[in-house]
């Protein structure tokens, strides 16, 4: 593939950039529109519309209230997805662009709030809009055979097969002429190949690109999203990518708006192996698995950059394989027994493998394994740089699993002056420790004897996820306890106890559905979505064909609480 440098530009170059950094600027402003931090902070307060719909939950109808209306930046993986798919495969690692969004560690990645165009992110953006048109311009067949043509009509034929691609729509009649006629007025300054390149780059950096749009049109109290909403909505929920051309064209032939539909279509969708890909990084975002390439670990661990890339890859294909069989659930990760392990991932599993064989998929030891809570990239991430974290660890299971919001600690805490003299903490576990200096203080011991519970059931494994029972050389572990989650108590008495009572906990098979619909929606369910889903969960046992059925039929899936902007 010839390449050129995005950095080499002719004397046209800077008029080129003026347009297209206006453009993203632009989006960075929410011209199209306010962005979610405004639109959310801005909007109605939710309630039961004339066009809400309704729920029959146990058998009672009952009135909606929906999620708001927002736009939401696609993400990194939805914006390669989107262009690869317009362009082509021409598109190099090293032309997407560095979105360096905000990753909380509790949450999730997609967050609208989160995914931003701002000073941090709108160079890399640009840059990289103008690598991916270079690209395009000399490796996309229909583009590169504009260039080279004699007449202007192929510029038109451009805008029309690219746009809808990039934009998820038809451009307008006013959108289609004010891009032709820019185009125009370049003719005597500009080659074509550089007439062309303006069309990608204002196409790729349009708002109408960056975001999903999931505002609709008013009906009543409500907004009812326009079929290529719809489409966009599926197609990024299922596939992390834009429509195909089947989706597409219902949208364009208006046949969205049916919920029969939409499922129909969904079941389709749920067939692709992009639907398992797609699945796979939600369990990665959930998890907050990406988180280790970041977390600082004590050399001594052997947390190399090889062996980090190693367990997330081999992660993501346990995850992909387990969504790919067609009655998959999503309790199904919580209870594997087998990993997808290479050479450089085997000592954190206490495994053997075959050197220079790849990835194998090896059955663990079921007393020391079970599910993606036992795998050292989960571990690893939820971790001190060189010991267990088990606050770390309880304040995730908390909140991220089991969805009980923890206020902030209080300022200023420090260790315990009262230690009686004869306690060494080198002869003591990591718990006893952590109690008696910490977790027993009068302004600790409230939200304490709830984390420390949560985190003891991982002290089976250490800060990069091996499988230990003793610790500071033979300092015997205590991974038992109990955690109170209201009406609920777990009972363990070690780590493997502790993660089958949590998947099987109604704590977190409901957190984890309420999870499932902010990620697809953007936004938290109120009461009567978040119960009509739960109960599809528990019914299905958490299949994922029907609470994708569910999500894609529920009232907010298709409108939404309109915005005052």
């Amino acid at each position: 593939m010839t390449r050129s440098n995005p950095q080499q530009r002719t004397p046209f170059g800077g008029a080129l950039k003026v347009a297209v950094a206006g453009l993203i600027a632009c989006s960075a402003m929410g011209c199209q529109g306010r962005l979610d931090a405004e639109a959310t902070a801005n909007s109605t307060p939710n309630k039961p519309g004339a066009n809400g719909g309704t729920l029959v939950v146990d058998g009672e109808e009952i009135p909606v209230e929906l999620t708001r209306a927002h736009l939401r930046r696609l993400t990194a993986i939805q914006f390669e997805n989107t262009v690869r798919y317009a362009l082509g495969d021409v598109v190099q690692n090293e032309d997407l662009p560095t979105f360096g969004d905000d990753i909380p560690t509790i949450g999730l990645n997609n967050n609208p709030s989160l995914l931003r165009i701002n000073a941090v992110n709108v160079d890399s953006l640009y840059n990289a809009t103008q690598a991916l048109a270079q690209a395009s311009v000399q490796n996309t067949p229909s583009v590169r055979d504009c260039v080279a043509a004699a007449d202007d009509a192929c510029f038109e034929n451009l805008v029309d097969e690219l746009g809808h691609k990039l934009w998820r729509r038809p451009l307008t009649a006013e959108e289609k002429a004010d891009l032709l006629q820019t185009r125009a007025s370049m003719a005597n300054v500009a080659t074509r190949a550089e007439q062309a390149e303006f069309i990608l780059m204002a196409l790729i950096a349009s708002p109408n690109t960056l975001y999903r749009r999931e505002i609709g049109q008013p009906q009543g109290d409500a907004t009812e999203l326009d079929d290529f909403e719809l489409a966009s909505a599926l197609s990024f929920t299922l596939w992390n990518a834009p429509p195909d051309e089947v989706l597409y064209q219902a949208a364009v032939a208006g046949e969205l708006k049916s919920k029969d539909a939409l499922v129909t279509h969904a079941k389709r969708m749920m067939e692709d192996p992009r639907a398992a890909d797609a699945f796979a990084e939600f369990f990665i975002d959930y998890l907050k698995i990406d988180g280790i390439f970041a977390k600082s670990k004590l050399a001594s661990l052997g947390l190399t950059p090889e062996a980090r890339a190693s367990l997330v890859q081999g992660i993501r294909q346990d995850l992909r394989e387990i969504f790919a069989s067609p009655d998959a659930s999503l309790l199904d990760p919580f209870t594997t027994t087998s990993f997808h392990v290479d050479a450089n991932g085997a000592s954190f599993f206490g495994v053997p493998v075959v050197q220079d064989q790849g990835f194998e998929v090896v059955a663990m030891d079921p007393s020391q394994r079970l599910g993606v809570l036992s795998h050292p990239a989960f571990l690893s991430v939820h971790a001190g740089e060189g010991d267990s974290g088990i606050v770390k660890r309880g304040v995730f299971t908390l909140e991220q699993l089991l969805c009980v919001p923890l206020g902030a600690p209080p300022a200023n805490i420090a260790g315990r002056d009262d230690v009686p003299a004869d306690f060494d903490d080198s002869k003591e576990t990591s718990r006893a420790v952590l109690t008696v200096r910490h977790s027993s203080q009068s302004a600790c011991v409230g939200c304490h004897q709830v984390i420390d519970p949560a985190g003891f059931g991982f002290e089976n494994y250490d800060s990069a996820g091996r499988y230990r029972e003793v610790e500071k050389g033979n300092v015997a572990i205590d991974a038992s306890g109990e955690l109170k989650l209201g009406l609920e108590t777990l009972s363990y008495v070690n780590s493997v106890g502790y993660i089958d009572a949590l998947q099987k906990s109604e704590a977190l098979r409901s957190c984890l559905s309420n999870t499932l619909f902010t990620y697809v929606m953007g936004d938290k369910p109120r009461l009567a979505e978040r119960e009509a889903l739960y109960q599809t969960f528990d019914q299905s046992n958490g299949r994922v064909d029907a609470l994708v059925e569910a999500l894609v039929t529920t009232p907010s899936f298709s409108a939404r609480t309109p915005s005052e902007q």
